[in-house]
């Protein structure tokens, strides 16, 4: 186990705390208490074995005065980026503006010598073609941040905060995203302190009577929100941590992840599921037996005879494309057949689901997931749970949640709502957590901080925001500065994670896997205490 800052709080200790509220493990799995928890912004312990629970904030070095500028036509253009001087988005600066970032090598740069390590913001003065465009800042060729622009009719200035920096001379290049960037200017200043307060999240879950292990994870996953992130990768196949993504991680970093993720895609009913328990279910309670967090998704394939019409295929009945049903018509009673489907549908997950409970084991359940599609794209919803809009997606998850919750009495689930636009959101009363999927360009190892910051849009509330699914990694040091603070990353498996049944460099290069594993600020199944002794509520 890498060395962590700990503090005097022995792990016999917190479970004596534990012992004298609820009588430690044995007493977990089986209360119903109609109370809810109290709220609590603090930390329920300040440490628990070998983890430090204290704030985590990074010291900036970099003179707070600091302030460099230029104009984009001073820099070194490359691929196909020129200057123009029209003034079809209004006023400019200097003597003109670039754009063409089209081609792959598409690049603005500049050359500066810092004076000090430090932690800087951006503001760069631009606007793109299309609303939400992104594009990425590169320190010495290597992708560290990325920003989405939404401003297309005329120049605005747009920040990208807390980049950090080396002292000594670096490379800066703005480099081509996903739509063409028209830059005016570009200012950097010292960024200010880093609020913590942000992290301060309730540890109250949605559901009032989830029982005493639910309880004791979110708990963990509160006190740890800001301070850590736990790495996750989701299992290929129905092999859970036999699978060969889990194998090649650990071969590589000698580590495994904290958290599994995996489908129970096999216990729709359209593809011959029944209330036996899949494997998906048996690996949950194999890994959370290792001492291991479990995260489950399901790709809801849609009722059978909507299913395998006109040539699509049944055993992708969870695309659009691929099945004939509309969960509007389902809902507003149109379709009455479609309805009562949907319900044997959650009858059947709710007895997946019922097994996890009686051992023992709470999820972190993030169903109906990727509803919107690429926000970039508002009409391509590939998911059906998603294709009949927002109102409906928001009807379904709360129908999901009270059968669940109310008519099956599961209370060991964590709600997860990974929607991918906010207007999907369907309201703090059923949701925990928000999650969000990103699936970046190669070796793209931003933080995603526009992606984090849109996401706690969604609600005024503070939740806990966690990297749901992702196709590379990100650089956690630069992630910590910069405040984007995901409370946990899970691969997807196969390509992202796999080639050539080894672990794979085209996503994430091996020595970004070995970084990422063994930084201080990541916890691995190593690191993590015994949640089936972390303590309750302590007020």
């Amino acid at each position: 186990m890498k060395r962590l800052p700990k503090k005097v709080f022995s792990l016999s200790l917190a479970c004596a705390v534990c012992v004298s509220i609820a009588g430690c493990a044995d007493a977990d799995s089986s209360s119903t208490s109609d109370s809810k928890a109290e709220t609590t912004t603090a930390p329920i312990v300040e440490s628990v074995g070998d983890l430090d629970y204290s704030d985590y904030n990074i010291q900036n070095d970099a003179d707070p005065d600091f302030a460099f500028y230029t104009e984009a036509e001073d820099c070194d253009l490359a691929g196909g980026v020129s200057v123009f001087d029209s003034a079809f988005l209004g006023s400019f600066s200097g003597t003109g503006f670039v754009s063409g970032f089209t081609a792959a090598d598409s690049t603005m740069s500049f050359t500066y010598d810092f004076p000090t390590d430090g932690i800087y913001d951006f503001a760069i003065t631009c606007a793109v073609d299309s609303a939400g465009a992104s594009n990425n800042i590169a320190i010495d060729g290597t992708v560290t941040a990325s920003f989405s622009v939404q401003n297309t009719t005329e120049f605005a200035v747009n920040t990208v905060q807390k980049v950090t920096i080396p002292k000594g001379e670096h490379t800066i290049s703005i480099t081509k995203g996903d739509g063409n960037l028209y830059v005016d200017k570009l200012e950097i200043t010292a960024s200010p302190v880093l609020d913590l307060s942000q992290y301060e999240v309730s540890n109250q879950l949605c559901n009032p009577n989830a029982n005493d292990q639910t309880k004791r994870l979110y708990n963990f996953l509160t006190d740890v929100y800001g301070k850590y992130t736990l790495s996750g990768q989701y299992s290929s196949s129905d092999l859970g941590m036999e699978s060969r993504e889990f194998k090649e991680i650990e071969k590589a970093t000698g580590e495994s992840p904290a958290i599994i993720g995996l489908d129970l895609i096999e216990a729709s009913t359209s593809r011959g599921g029944s209330t036996e328990p899949v494997k998906s279910v048996s690996n949950a309670i194999a890994y959370w037996n290792q001492g291991g967090i479990v995260t489950l998704c399901w790709h809801w394939s849609a009722p059978e005879p909507y299913i395998g019409q006109n040539g699509a295929d049944r055993s992708k009945g969870f695309y659009t494309d691929q099945t004939t049903f509309s969960l509007a018509a389902a809902l507003d009673g149109s379709d009455p057949e479609g309805y009562d489907l949907l319900l044997e549908d959650i009858k059947n997950i709710a007895a997946q689901l019922q097994v996890l409970q009686d051992a023992g084991v709470p999820v972190l359940w993030r169903p109906l997931h990727e509803a919107a599609g690429d926000p970039a794209y508002p009409n391509n919803q590939w998911f059906w749970w998603g294709a009949s809009g927002a109102e409906a997606y928001k009807e379904l998850w709360n129908l999901l949640y009270d059968q669940l919750t109310n008519v099956y009495q599961l209370n060991n689930l964590i709600w997860v709502w990974d929607g991918q636009r906010s207007d999907y959101y369907p309201g703090d009363e059923t949701v925990d957590i928000l999650g969000y999927d990103i699936y970046a360009a190669e070796h793209d190892y931003s933080s995603q901080s526009d992606t984090y910051n849109y996401l706690k849009s969604a609600t005024p509330t503070k939740k806990i925001v966690a990297l749901t699914e992702n196709g590379v990694l990100f650089d956690v040091d630069a992630a910590f500065a910069d405040g984007t603070r995901w409370a946990w990353f899970s691969v997807w498996n196969g390509e992202f994670t796999i080639k050539d049944m080894q672990l794979s460099d085209q996503y994430t290069e091996i020595d970004m896997w070995k970084k990422v594993y063994a930084n201080d600020r990541v916890l691995n199944l190593s690191d993590l205490p015994d949640l089936k002794a972390y303590p309750l509520n302590t007020d």
